[in-house]
């Protein structure tokens, strides 16, 4: 073959692979990732649907599509015949919606799937197996609501001096961040510490109390073990981000107690014990709130032992 020859054919082999690349179609314009077996892409379902693969078949989409003509999801109309025991229809032998029975599927077990089905009374909810369904009068904090059972999409407005109870902040008349007032669930108290690497949580009892500028603060765990304190007014009063020391030589009205599990007893007013308090937050009046951190060493009456307390946090409502 001539020289010429040659290189005329590799002119038009560049002219042809040009066109084609260029002449896209509906199959060269689908990526080579709608075809690996992998959720990628922007896919819906594996290798397909989104916005560059091929519509997914609606038959295996896992989506109830009645426009489609199913008669539950991926079956009937022009998908396969529904199953019996799978047909969104309360059959002969089954104690709910496609369960109990001969089913083999506890009704309890279709509360999560998405679909009104078992003995629901809508969608997951309701019924003798599921969680009762959102109102706007079931004194739940639920649904998109801001306060209880006002506000949102569904509900009745709030009270014009409500807080709202989702955004993490103290407003409105909230007695703290997200609780108390006309429309929050109450204020919880909380105390919890480490001692050594063991974490105590005062989950049996946690009391706040406030006379004249003193606070008394005391918690209580199931172990058993026990906190307690008593804070005395600063010297500036009582304000959020005050730093308060517990120690019998600077500040003996203020004394931080912890009793562990065998009942010895261990405090800021023995010894050299002391506590260092940052009180982050304080409405000191009834039903006011406090919140803060604390840490430090404790010792017995006998000044022979001694305990450290790590990591504490109270949040506590003052009645």
């Amino acid at each position: 073959m001539k020289e010429s020859q040659v290189y005329l054919g590799l002119i038009a082999l560049f002219f042809a692979s040009f066109l084609l690349a260029s002449c896209l179609n509906e199959d060269n314009k689908i990526p080579d990732n709608c075809y690996d077996g992998i959720l990628n892409n922007g896919e819906e379902l594996i290798d397909c649907g989104g916005p560059n693969c091929p519509l997914c078949d609606p038959c295996e989409n896992f989506v109830w599509e009645p426009e489609l003509g199913e008669q539950w999801v991926d079956c009937g109309g022009e998908c396969d015949p529904c199953d019996p025991s799978f047909n969104g229809q309360l059959d002969p032998g089954e104690e709910g919606i496609d369960c109990g029975g001969d089913t083999g599927v506890d009704c309890g077990e279709l509360c999560g799937d998405g679909l009104l089905n078992g003995n629901e009374e809508e969608i997951d909810c309701g019924g003798p197996d599921c969680d009762p369904c959102p109102t706007c009068t079931d004194g739940i904090l639920n649904q998109d609501e801001t306060g209880i059972d006002c506000g949102g999409s569904e509900c009745p407005d709030c009270p014009p001096d409500a807080g709202d109870c989702t955004n993490g902040e103290i407003d409105g008349d909230e007695q703290y961040i997200d609780c108390g007032g006309s429309a929050c669930p109450p204020c919880e108290g909380l105390i919890t510490f480490k001692r050594g690497g063991q974490t105590i949580v005062c989950d049996a009892s946690v009391l706040g109390a406030l006379a004249g500028g003193t606070i008394t603060l005391t918690g209580a765990s199931l172990l058993p073990a026990g906190i307690s304190f008593t804070l005395t007014e600063p010297a500036l009063g009582w304000t959020s981000g005050v730093g308060i020391t517990a120690d019998v030589v600077s500040n003996p009205g203020t004394v931080v107690q912890f009793t562990d599990n065998t009942g010895v007893i261990y405090s800021s007013g023995f010894g050299e014990g002391e506590v260092s308090i940052t009180v982050d937050y304080v409405l000191a009046e009834p039903g006011g709130f406090i919140a803060g951190s604390f840490s430090g060493q404790l010792y017995t009456a006998d000044g022979e032992d001694s305990v450290f307390l790590t990591q504490g946090q109270f949040a506590v409502p003052l009645p």
